[in-house]
Formats: structure tokens, C-alpha cells, sequence
């Protein structure tokens, strides 16, 4: 039970680096230049660092390495 934060924020993350793909997939297909993927492209994006945060989070706070 003390690894549970652990484990739920690499869920988290997960979930937010497969929202992330989703999105930069979506903008993708619709054109790189096109009006629709710019905003698409920015979110997945966004949301990819906001994954890397959350793992970093998760890795630097609590155990098994925190």
C-alpha cells in the first residue's frame, strides 16, 4: 500500500500520454497546416509535457525511489 500513490500517478500519466497521442493523431490526419490541427497538435502537445510532469512527480515524490 505505500507504492499506491506511486503506481496511480504512472496511471495518470499514461492516460494523459494516450489522450496526448489521440490528439496529435487526430491533428495529424487532419494536415499539419491546416486551421483544425493547429489546435489539436498544440493540446496533444501540451498534454505530453503535462504527462512528463506527472511521471517526474510520481518518480521524485514518493516510493519506491522518493
Amino acid at each position: 500500500m505505500d507504492n499506491l500513490p506511486f503506481f496511480l500517478l504512472l496511471l495518470v500519466a499514461l492516460i494523459d500520454a494516450a489522450l496526448a497521442a489521440w490528439f496529435i493523431g487526430q491533428g495529424a490526419r487532419a494536415g499539419a497546416a491546416s486551421d483544425q490541427a493547429r489546435p489539436r497538435l498544440v493540446l496533444g502537445g501540451t498534454l505530453l509535457m503535462g504527462a512528463l510532469v506527472i511521471a517526474a512527480l510520481a518518480f521524485f515524490l514518493f516510493p519506491p525511489f522518493g
